[in-house]
């Protein structure tokens, strides 16, 4: 009777000095945890309360070239709550992975801590995004969390356009060469220009600054008859007023768009 009070004893006490570590060490799931953004719930997390003394923002570029490999920031700020901080951040469409030194790892398609991350606030987590290789838009989700017994809160989605460089608009022939106002315009950081060539020429679609140097060339080759599209992002260039060229055949033209950031 006595050994099993005392193995009883015991395993009440290992199990009180197993959930007291929990609570105090780490956040529920100190390696991690999938499928509680909003791309998959809307329960959020099920072993915190909900909360907004933790925080979280996505922060990056509003526009991904298709197929290309960019960064994005999560960060985490926190004004009350114990304990360490922890996050699951998913993508709708692109591929996410995990930048070196970043607390991160890959599960189920998703970022999460792969250990308990010491808090400090604010904490700035840079994690990688590969965008689809077509043309449309794309959302990141994140969920963010704060000690074993403390708090989650959504991060606010992140939205942004997936473009591509350049393409057909339609297979009509145009009855006469034409260059189009880009759109939009004013632009920050990528706008659309359409033009149309009557007759397969050599094609040129330049950018220009105010003092007349060329910044961009955008398009350069030999296209047959057809409607076209090219993309000019500007996240390299400083606000302005600029100048898109067309040099088809003997057709030119010139016009102007403001960048605004």
């Amino acid at each position: 009777m006595l050994k099993k009070i005392y193995l009883t004893t015991a395993v009440l006490l290992l199990a009180g000095l197993f959930i007291s570590l929990m609570h105090t060490a780490s956040v529920s799931y100190p390696s991690g945890r999938t499928g509680c953004t909003k791309k998959t719930t809307t329960a959020g997390c099920n072993c915190h309360s909900y909360g907004t003394t933790v925080n979280g923002a996505i922060t990056g570029s509003d526009s991904v070239l298709a197929g290309s490999t960019v960064t994005f920031t999560l960060t985490i700020t926190c004004t009350g709550g114990s304990g360490a901080l922890g996050c699951d951040i998913a993508a709708k469409n692109g591929t996410l992975a995990v930048i070196s030194g970043s607390g991160l790892k890959l599960l189920n398609g998703e970022l999460t801590h792969s250990s308990a991350i010491s808090y400090v606030s604010p904490k700035v987590i840079n994690f990688s995004y590969t965008a689809p290789g077509s043309a449309g838009s794309d959302t990141l989700y994140a969920t963010v969390d704060r000690g074993y017994s403390g708090a989650w809160n959504w991060a606010p989605n992140k939205g942004f356009k997936i473009y591509t460089v350049s393409g057909i608009v339609n297979n009509e022939t145009p009855v006469s060469f034409y260059l189009n106002q880009n759109f939009p315009n004013p632009f920050n950081p990528v706008t659309k220009i359409t033009y149309g060539i009557a007759k397969a020429s050599n094609v040129k679609v330049s950018v220009y600054d105010m003092t007349g140097r060329q910044v961009a060339s955008l398009v350069n080759e030999y296209q047959n008859a057809g409607n076209y599209f090219v993309n000019f992002d500007a996240s390299k260039y400083s606000s302005g007023i600029y100048y898109y060229k067309i040099e088809a055949g003997d057709f030119k033209e010139v016009k102007k768009m403001s960048l605004i950031k």
